[in-house]
């Protein structure tokens, strides 16, 4: 059976950088002790929290000492997950409703009592088109929620 990826919090991504640089490091790049950044990392406690600016500074050192850049990584990947996995559903239900459109198109140019009657004129084969272009958009549009999860 396949496990699903667990996503890696911000908590888990400071702490990760904190093992990577120096007490001294830290104090340079932040003006704080490690101690207390660590304490920033601590999901329960509500009062602590790492300042933005900080959280660039750390970023800046990773990438110059060690050509990373956990935080930018963290911010894609959460943002990557944060699309509603009922958008792919929603796209679904959609191409139903193009696939009857294209039905009813090819159904109607082949009635009796159609302008060309059994045999598909035209403007009829133009219609046609239009709705199968429709079909392929929405399903474009299915592959790129689906890459994107």
């Amino acid at each position: 059976m396949s496990k699903t990826k667990e996503i890696i919090t911000i908590e888990h991504t400071l702490k990760e950088v904190l093992k990577n640089l120096s007490d001294q490091d830290i104090q340079d790049i932040t003006g704080k002790s490690k101690s207390y950044i660590y304490k920033c990392a601590d999901p329960d406690d509500s009062d602590r929290n790492i300042q933005f600016r900080t959280v660039i500074r750390l970023e800046h050192a990773m990438h110059k000492i060690y050509q990373k850049t956990p935080f930018s990584n963290f911010l894609k990947d959460y943002l990557a997950t944060a699309q509603p996995e009922s958008e792919v559903q929603s796209e679904i239900l959609a191409i139903g409703g193009r696939l009857g459109d294209l039905m009813d198109a090819v159904r109607e140019s082949m009635d009796e009592k159609s302008s060309g009657g059994s045999k598909i004129v035209p403007h009829e084969k133009e219609k046609i088109y239009q709705d199968i272009q429709k079909l392929d958009d929405q399903l474009s549009k299915i592959k790129s929620v689906l890459k994107s999860l």
